[in-house]
């Protein structure tokens, strides 16, 4: 009996990745691969467009990875508009441009607009990109722009950042003339 109620959430799973097949993250490698997602429940609101998925959730599209309790995706007739999760905290993970490394986020919701390409970071949020740490109640990252806006509303708390050093090229085989 189990079985069955486990194959009927893949199928119901799989019904729900067909219908979001359709989406832009950052990469064009990512847009032209699948959406995996894995959850213990899912729930699909068709008219709302609204595709929810609960319990240790995982959604994998290319280089990105979001990790959270609750992840919703929300589409119209031109595809994926919007990613929500929200966990303690949810992690997103992405190559943004493929040469500098994995960018990784967290906060307790993640909103991640596709249209736009804006990832927003709301309560204990933390932002990591080539060794540079931006920390705040809310951190917005616009990611076409390679800007990043934090804030803090709390007056006892405040925004954090480590900034990492311009690195210099290192000069490999070449000999030095004095």
């Amino acid at each position: 009996m189990r079985n069955k109620g486990i194959t009927q959430r893949r199928f119901l799973s799989l019904l729900m990745l067909l219908s979001i097949w359709n989406s832009s993250f950052a990469l064009p490698e990512d847009s032209q691969q699948e959406i995996r997602i894995a959850s213990d429940s899912a729930f699909m609101d068709k008219l709302q467009g609204q595709l929810v998925y609960t319990g240790n959730v995982e959604m994998i599209q290319g280089t990105l990875n979001i990790q959270a309790d609750r992840i919703t995706l929300i589409r119209n007739d031109n595809g994926l508009q919007k990613v929500i999760a929200e966990g303690k905290p949810a992690r997103y993970e992405q190559t943004i441009v493929a040469d500098e490394g994995k960018t990784q986020a967290y906060g307790e919701t993640i909103i991640f607009h596709t249209s736009n390409e804006e990832l927003i970071l709301l309560k204990n949020a933390g932002l990591e990109k080539q060794g540079n740490v931006f920390a705040g109640e809310k951190i917005v990252y616009l990611m076409k722009e390679q800007r990043i806006k934090a804030d803090s509303q709390a007056s006892d708390s405040r925004i954090r950042m480590v900034i990492q050093p311009k690195q210099e090229k290192e000069t490999t085989g070449q000999g030095t003339n004095k």
